[in-house]
């Protein structure tokens, strides 16, 4: 079994854009699972994703993910030690954000997440349950990031 997980996708928006929905609460509480970020952008500096209250209800506590910043160049790179809180004396794993702007506006974003470290994530990651249940992974993840860029929405409102 590979011990990387690797997702490609194409958003319709400029790679700043994308960057914003990654790096800010304003972006992050709009797609995946929610919840804000709290990020000080240099190389050791500190990364952590905030439960959203549901996830606290479910018996999460108020932090989903830890971690520290490897590696940073804005808009184009953002490498993270990444550690799910879930998952209590799990190795923190690697998880590399590779964004590519074309002159059409048109992104390319690489998400790697390396879990070598701790090769039993790797399902999870890749969507192995159900999105309603947390398990939707990084497919479900990127799909919402797609929809909040490019039409300004959570994949979960109503589309009518």
């Amino acid at each position: 079994m590979s011990t990387d997980v690797i997702h490609t996708i194409y958003i319709n928006a400029p790679a700043q854009r994308i960057w914003d929905a990654i790096t800010t609460s304003e972006g992050t509480t709009q797609w995946g699972y929610g919840g804000d970020v709290e990020i000080d952008p240099r190389p050791g500096g500190t990364y952590r994703n905030l439960s959203t209250p549901d996830m606290v209800a479910f018996g999460m506590g108020p932090v989903a993910v830890e971690g520290e910043v490897v590696e940073i160049d804005p808009p184009r790179l953002l490498v993270l030690s990444w550690s799910p809180t879930w998952r209590p004396g799990a190795p923190a794993t690697r998880l590399t954000w590779e964004l590519t702007e074309y002159p059409n506006s048109q992104t390319k974003v690489v998400l790697t997440h390396d879990v070598s470290a701790a090769p039993d994530q790797a399902e999870e990651l890749n969507g192995g349950g159900d999105p309603q249940g947390g398990g939707g992974g990084w497919p479900w993840s990127l799909s919402g990031l797609k929809t909040y860029v490019e039409t300004g929405r959570s994949m979960d409102a109503p589309t009518s």
